[in-house]
């Protein structure tokens, strides 16, 4: 067993090499990537949230090498196998998992396995060593390339400029409140990709499709030139937990579809529209909401024209749905007359992901506590906050004040100053405009998004 993981090991190490190799010379897709997106995307919403928070700009490179893991098993299976038959079930399923036989990867592996990898068992114990240097080499390398990839192409990506004069509004608060308005730097980010696409604005075209035949295609000037206005939405991701915050409001330029796109003149049979950015990641919305005034196409974020994290050269926002509808690095808009299931809906999400109810305990102390809620556009009309004792015995709910909210679209601030000696947790829910209250316990997160109470440690 152990001959056999060190010569698949070896297989994979070339093969990869020339792999890389196609990629920069001809473009070809990297196995690496295809299959860390797959391994990311269906990673549980608790690790991958973790991650991303300590490992920061590493962690996707991290998740690269848990692709060059899963070549290295496919390649061992292989050199257990008698005369190397299995290759053809195994490049058969990561054909159909993957989308891509990727000759450059097994034609040069293969080789190695027939010629080279058989004499490691002659290997002397420095040969091995040497070997197993390699072997811990090569996942170093992948990780790294992914991180410096990503680098070279944010380096590439066009700058922002000023796009109009952005006056950020009074923030008179409560001192221990998070900002009204997040800084772009500090604004959550998140994609499928494991390395994001870089557009160059001079080429790049939104196209409109009706059922496949495109329409109207229009350049990134005369998308600049369109009269836009502005509007503060706020986006929250699908992926946070109970007690995560991957959520971020700003100042949003741009216009609604239905400004830039008549809709009177779609064929009757055409019942929703998918938006799809040119990273492969897309989603839809039904026909009537994505002519209404609420769905909004975004060119520029705080002042400034959108950053390439951010979804540079445009992107959709529709703040009744959780942030993976949000779509990002848009190249097409199609009127589809049969229903189109996006990336998450494919693995089960639901289609309609409406944000659930929730709420942020920025801080509480002995005295005070202040947070902020969120409901999509449904809007937040009632705070309420507890206090719990140490024994987890809960205490009557209080009203917390709000503050009005920058627009339909955005969180709700909101404080209540209380004490209860011997207090040690604070609880808040929150109620939308409908008159639904926030889950009281805790739900899963897939396919709908998790829901759940807000619960937070008093610090003194």
């Amino acid at each position: 067993m152990k001959t056999a993981i060190e010569r698949g090991s070896l297989a994979t190490a070339l093969g990869l090499a020339v792999h890389y190799l196609f990629y920069y010379l001809f473009g070809t897709p990297l196995f690496p990537d295809l299959i860390g997106e797959w391994i990311m995307a269906r990673t549980p919403n608790t690790y991958s949230v973790l991650l991303l928070e300590t490992m920061g700009a590493w962690a996707k490179p991290f998740a690269l090498t848990g692709g060059l893991f899963a070549l290295g098993f496919a390649m061992t299976v292989v050199a257990l196998s008698w005369r190397y038959v299995a290759v053809v079930p195994v490049a058969a399923v990561y054909y159909f998992a993957f989308d891509l036989l990727g000759l450059s990867f097994w034609l040069p592996a293969m080789a190695a396995l027939v010629l080279a990898a058989p004499r490691v068992e002659k290997f002397s114990p420095s040969r091995r060593r040497l070997l197993s240097a390699v072997m811990s080499s090569t996942t170093l390398a992948v990780a790294v390339e992914g991180y410096l990839r990503d680098a070279r192409l944010a380096a590439r990506a066009a700058k922002p400029f000023d796009l109009w004069r952005f006056v950020p509004p009074p923030d008179n608060f409560h001192r221990l409140a998070r900002k009204a308005i997040t800084a772009i730097g500090t604004h959550y980010t998140m994609s499928k990709n494991s390395v994001d696409p870089t557009i160059d604005p001079a080429t790049w075209r939104l196209r409109f499709t009706v059922d496949g035949k495109e329409i109207l295609s229009l350049s990134y000037l005369q998308l600049l030139q369109a009269k836009r206005q502005q509007r503060y939405v706020t986006l929250r991701c699908i992926s946070n937990t109970i007690k995560s915050d991957l959520m971020g409001t700003a100042e949003w330029s741009g216009f609604p579809l239905r400004q830039i796109f008549d809709g009177s003149s779609l064929p009757p049979t055409i019942k929703e529209v998918a938006f799809l950015g040119v990273d492969g990641h897309g989603d839809s919305l039904p026909l009537d909401y994505a002519l209404s005034d609420e769905v909004f196409l975004a060119l520029g974020m705080n002042g400034q024209s959108l950053t390439r994290a951010h979804g540079f050269p445009i992107r959709m926002l529709c703040p009744r749905y959780y942030g993976f509808k949000n779509v990002k690095w848009i190249g097409e808009i199609a009127f589809v007359s049969q229903p189109y299931y996006g990336t998450w809906p494919k693995m089960g999400y639901t289609k309609e992901a409406k944000t659930n109810i929730a709420s942020y305990i920025d801080k509480a102390t002995p005295t005070e506590v202040v947070g902020v809620s969120f409901a999509g556009s449904r809007g937040i009309q009632r705070v309420e906050v507890r206090l719990l004792g140490a024994d987890g015995a809960p205490g009557p709910w209080h009203a917390a004040t709000l503050e009005n909210p920058l627009s339909p679209y955005t969180w709700t601030r909101w404080q209540i100053a209380l004490a209860a000696p011997g207090a040690t947790h604070a609880e808040a829910r929150a109620q939308d405009s409908t008159g639904a209250w926030q889950a009281t316990e805790e739900t899963k997160l897939f396919p709908s998004g998790v829901a759940g109470p807000t619960v937070r440690k008093i610090s003194v």
